[in-house]
């Protein structure tokens, strides 16, 4: 377990993301962002940041459950424009999603969505209705801050190992 996947961890949100990072290449697993415009490196930050403070890494379960805390407990829509809108358009991420799709096959993943979405949605979602809303463009002084200060500023209480569990593991890959 990593240590901003404890509640309560005494460690800066950039020492998270610093952390979540080295744990990706140590697992010979993607850091995006290494070949991106200075826009896409902070999308990419407010991303990894995400991660960090929902306490969750880069299963493909673990990025349902995200999706879900973004949707939530995140300014979801306000992400959804800047997509649409073509800023958080990051090339890079879009073909890790559209090979992962193409070798795991559009109804697994679908699937696995639905799977997290019916197992965890309910648990994250009344969570999410206790806490104040994660801006997901968030602002840098946050990086100073502890994430477990942050986590009490906005009623954050991320899932523990055992409510992360998904009942039957459908894929193994990570998608960053």
């Amino acid at each position: 377990m990593l240590s901003y996947q404890n509640e309560y961890c005494d460690i800066t949100l950039r020492e998270g993301i610093e952390e979540y990072r080295k744990y990706l290449k140590a697992n010979n697993r993607h850091v995006l962002g290494e070949n991106c415009t200075e826009d896409e490196k902070f999308n990419i930050l407010c991303h990894d940041a995400t991660h960090v403070i929902f306490g969750l890494d880069t299963s493909l379960e673990e990025e349902a459950m995200l999706d879900c805390w973004i949707f939530f407990g995140g300014d979801y829509f306000k992400v959804t424009m800047e997509y649409f809108k073509g800023s958080l358009d990051i090339k890079e991420t879009n073909e890790k999603v559209f090979a992962l799709v193409k070798e795991v096959g559009y109804l697994k993943y679908t699937y696995l969505y639905l799977r997290v979405m019916f197992q965890k949605w309910p648990k994250i979602f009344f969570r999410t209705r206790k806490m104040k809303k994660w801006s997901y463009f968030f602002p840098s002084d946050f990086l100073e801050k502890k994430i477990s200060d942050l986590r009490k500023e906005f009623n954050i209480k991320i899932l523990s190992p055992e409510e992360r569990k998904i009942k039957k593991v459908i894929w193994q890959r990570a998608i960053s």
